[in-house]
Order: C-alpha cells, then structure tokens, then sequence
C-alpha cells in the first residue's frame, strides 16, 4: 500500500515537472496559447486536444529514451537518434535556443518586478537567478520539489479565471466569439498543434530525459507523462475559453491574461503576477539545468559553477538584447524540433520495444 502511494505521488511530482517546464511566461500571458490555437476560434479547441495526446505520447517517449539508454543528457539521445554528425548540429541548434529563452526569462522577471512591483530591473533579475541557482544545485530532485509547489498554484490560477469567466459570460458566449470571431482552415489549426507540441517538447527534452533516467520504473514515467499531458491540455483548454470569453477585447492587450486579471481585483492581479514569476522561474530552472548538464562532461568544472556561468552570461545579454538571435535561432530550432517529433514516432533500433 505504502510503495503504491509513493508511486503515485512520484507520477503526479513528473507530471508536475512536466507542466512547470513546458509552461513559461507565454503561456502564463495567454499570448501563446492565443496565437497558436485562439485565432482559429473553436477549431482551437480540438487542436488542444490534438497537442494534449501528443504531449502524452511524446513526453513518455523521452522519458523512455532516457530511462533505457541512462542518458542525462539530450546530446546521448540526439546521437542515438540521428547519429553523431547530424545529433551534433541538433545540439548545437537546441543549446542557442535555451541560451536564448534563458535570457529572454531573465529580461522578463527584471521587467516583471519594474512594472508590477515597482521595483528595479536588476533586482528582479537577480532575485530570481538566485533563487533559480539554489533549486538546480539540488539537481533533478531540486527541480521536482519545486514544481510541485509551483504547478498547483498555476493550474488553480487558471482554472479560477475559467470559472469566473464561465459564471459571468457564459458558454454560448465564448462559443459565439469562437464561431464568429478569430477563424482558420483546419488543416493549418492541425499544423499549429503539431508545431507547438514539437516546440515545447523539444524545449523540454533537456529536463525529461535526465527525469526519465532517473526513475527506475517505466509505468511511473507513463502516469507521469498522462498526467503532464492531461494538466497541459487542461490549461490549454482553460485559457481558451476564458480569451475567446473576453473576446474581442483581449487582442488588445500584449499580455491577455493581465487584463483579465485585472477585471476580477487587486488580490487576483497580484496572483497573476506571482503565477507570471513562477512560470518564469520554472522554465529558467530548466533551461539552465539543461545547458549546465550539457557542458559538465566537456568542461573540467563543477556543475555549481556551469550553473552560475550560464545565469551569469544570461544575464549580461539580458542587459543588452537578444532578439536577433532568438529569432533567427527561433525558425531553426522550429524545424529541428520537427526533426525530434519524427524520430521519436518512428525511433531507431529495438530499444523502445523492449
């Protein structure tokens, strides 16, 4: 009964995890999931449920792939996936683009304390690279604990604002705007949904293969990656109604969610706040955990101090920008995530079949 109970709580620690490092500032804002599934209106909706199912499937793939080869690391997974030239450049492609989130996270939390906390740019920053170097100097198991405090708090925060939005506007409302309002072709909502599943997997896949290598039982890493994936397609689902509820107003706003957030009181616009930080926060912890991880068996250093160079160097172009790079790095780093969903559908070798 009681190994039962600890397998379980395991699972729901790996779907936590799951959510916290797929879930960043963007969707917080409800800008990503507006661009990816709200401009195609209710067609939207099964596009979420499109990108739940493979979120589950690819999410258990990675995990598997780690647990099977014990890589803790995705350069032994790229390799064994695409060989060592072509894993190579992959690497390379996915380094630049966690490098760059990581700086974009770090811009974002000085921001978030400027503007809503009216605080200074550099100790928002700093705050929150601190706190971010004393959770990944625990490891994968820092980076569970603290998304299972985390993740809780943001699934609550949305599906609060759902709830209000449901109580107040009404199904037929949201469905209408949805109908009416933001529409796409079919096809093209189908191609978001693999687009964003590809992305956010790929982003992710430096914290799921150390986690997938560091739980011994499989079944434990499948609950897990079923639970990540129902409580993504669960917020995903969430923050759709709750946008095309409050549509067309929301297009107006760079940050959705903040104004609706501000529409339910001072309290809530301070929980989106808190909620927006600790977005930020567990996709920082990630990502440096990830780029860390990468350079520790090349670089003749203790993981401590890849940590702080990593945050470091973040943060000095932080102060100076980083656009032009993301956002070439961006459409590279889309493909070869597309290059990852292909390899994980149909994998090499036996390995997965054992």
């Amino acid at each position: 009964m009681a190994a039962g109970k600890h397998q379980h709580f395991m699972a729901f620690q790996i779907g936590c995890t799951y959510i916290g490092t797929v879930v960043g500032a963007g969707f917080a804002s409800g800008q990503e999931v507006l661009q990816f599934f709200g401009r195609f209106g209710n067609w939207g909706y099964i596009a979420i449920l499109v990108t739940t199912f493979l979120f589950a499937w690819l999410g258990y793939r990675l995990m598997q792939l780690g647990h099977d080869l014990k890589a803790y690391t995705y350069r032994e997974v790229n390799e064994y996936l695409f060989g060592r030239r072509v894993g190579a450049f992959i690497d390379v492609v996915m380094m630049i683009m966690l490098f760059g989130v990581t700086v974009a996270m770090i811009a974002g939390a000085g921001e978030l304390f400027r503007e809503r906390a009216h605080l200074s740019f550099q100790l928002g920053a700093l705050v929150t690279m601190v706190v971010t170097f004393l959770t990944i100097l625990r490891g994968i198991n820092g980076i569970i604990r603290a998304n299972t405090i985390i993740v809780p708090i943001m699934v609550s925060f949305v599906l609060f604002a759902a709830l209000h939005a449901l109580y107040t506007h009404g199904i037929a409302s949201a469905w209408q705007a949805g109908a009416v309002g933001p529409h796409g072709h079919p096809i093209l909502t189908g191609i978001s949904a693999i687009l964003y599943s590809a992305l956010n997997i790929g982003l992710a896949a430096g914290v799921l293969i150390p986690l997938g290598a560091s739980v011994p039982d499989r079944a434990v890493l499948r609950r897990g990656a079923e639970i990540g994936a129902l409580g993504l397609g669960t917020m995903l689902m969430a923050v759709m109604f709750t946008l095309l509820a409050h549509y067309p107003n929301v297009l107006s706003f760079a940050v959705p969610m903040g104004y609706v957030a501000s529409r339910l009181g001072p309290s809530v616009q301070w929980l989106f706040v808190i909620v927006l930080w600790g977005e930020i926060y567990s996709t920082l912890v990630g990502n440096v955990f990830a780029i860390g991880t990468q350079f520790e068996r090349k670089v003749p250093y203790q993981r401590a101090a890849m940590f702080a160079v990593t945050l470091l160097l973040a943060y000095a172009v932080s102060q100076v920008g980083f656009t032009n790079i993301v956002t070439y790095a961006y459409t590279a780093f889309g493909w070869v995530c597309i290059l990852l969903l292909m390899a994980l559908l149909w994998p090499r070798g036996d390995l997965l079949e054992k």
